[in-house]
C-alpha cells in the first residue's frame, strides 16, 4: 500500500506543464528581444503570432511616417551624426614609428 502512495507522489512531481512559456511577457518585453542581434526564433514566432508591431524595443499601432525604416533592398539604418565621428590626423611628421 504504502508503495502506491510513493509512485502516486513521484509522478504528481514529474507531470508536464501545460502552460506556455511566453505566456506571461508582455508585448513590450518581446519587442526588447526583437531589437536583439540574435533574435530566438521562439520570440519572433510568438510576435507574429500575437500581430505585435515592435519599433525601438516598445510595440507601437503603427510605424512613424516620418522615417523610413524599409526598403527594396531591406532594413535601411539613419546615418550616424558627424560630429561623432573622429576626424583622422596624419602622424608623419611625427619622430616615432609604430
Amino acid at each position: 500500500m504504502k508503495s502506491r502512495y510513493l509512485i502516486a507522489f513521484v509522478l504528481g512531481f514529474a507531470s508536464t506543464s501545460h502552460g506556455a512559456l511566453l505566456d506571461d511577457w508582455s508585448n513590450d518585453d518581446l519587442c526588447g528581444w526583437m531589437e536583439s542581434a540574435a533574435t530566438p526564433e521562439y520570440i519572433q514566432t510568438e510576435v507574429l503570432k500575437r500581430e505585435i508591431i515592435c519599433y525601438g524595443g516598445v510595440e507601437v499601432s503603427s510605424l512613424p511616417d516620418d522615417k523610413l525604416v524599409t526598403s527594396g533592398v531591406g532594413t535601411t539604418f539613419p546615418s550616424p551624426d558627424p560630429s561623432l565621428i573622429p576626424v583622422t590626423t596624419n602622424d608623419k611628421d611625427k619622430s616615432y614609428s609604430y
